[in-house]
């Protein structure tokens, strides 16, 4: 997509059409932006829970996590404006257990009726300690489109890209109790990198 915005970019300017050559430059600029993939230096305490995806906290509490465990667990919503970074990255070390999309609306992503409402892709992780906590991509007002790299049985690792939602989203994680979320509305938090919670008991 970058390409082809170049290339178009690059041919509108040698027919003379300078607006249109300068509007695709700046969608070609933006578009890279938003596709970045920066490196992270992920902290690799095993009690640790890294966030999932760049963004602000704006949801934090215990919620009825419905995809898969049916049962109350901690929570945490981040909104993904625009200008973040949209790689998608795994907030623990363990091994995908199943899957599930669910069809759904497109609500502004920071709202609390983006979780139940919105399109979706929920994925349940299995730790080491058998401690399963789910991942869920939530599609906003812009968004139309989440990508998983996930299948069920992969081995995964904490910080490894699994994905992205594009352009302005929201990634939910339920944690189970024995967890604890250190992160407080309003936090910025940078994914692959930021500690957001800790096994109780085993905070460094």
């Amino acid at each position: 997509m970058i390409a082809v915005l170049g290339v178009l970019a690059w041919v509108t300017a040698l027919l003379g059409l300078s607006f249109l050559s300068l509007i695709l430059a700046v969608a070609t600029f933006f578009t890279a932006y938003f596709f970045r993939d920066p490196d992270r230096e992920t902290p690799m305490d095993p009690n640790a829970v890294i966030a999932p995806a760049d963004g602000k906290v704006v949801e934090i509490g215990r919620a009825f996590e419905d995809n898969f465990l049916n049962q109350e667990m901690m929570h945490i919503g981040i909104f993904l404006s625009i200008t973040d970074c949209h790689i998608n990255r795994l907030p623990v070390t363990g091994r995908v257990i199943s899957t599930k999309y669910t069809p759904g609306q497109f609500n502004k992503a920071y709202s609390s009726a983006a979780s139940k409402e919105n399109e979706k892709l929920a994925t349940l992780i299995e730790t080491e300690d058998k401690e399963q906590m789910v991942i869920v991509q939530i599609a906003g007002f812009i968004a139309r489109r989440i990508v998983s790299y996930l299948k069920v049985g992969d081995i995964v690792e904490k910080g490894e890209r699994f994905g992205m939602i594009k352009f302005g989203s929201r990634v939910d994680l339920y944690l189970p109790n024995r967890y604890e979320i250190t992160a407080v509305l309003g936090d910025k938090v940078i994914g692959g990198e930021t500690i957001i919670g800790w096994l109780k008991g085993g905070e460094a």
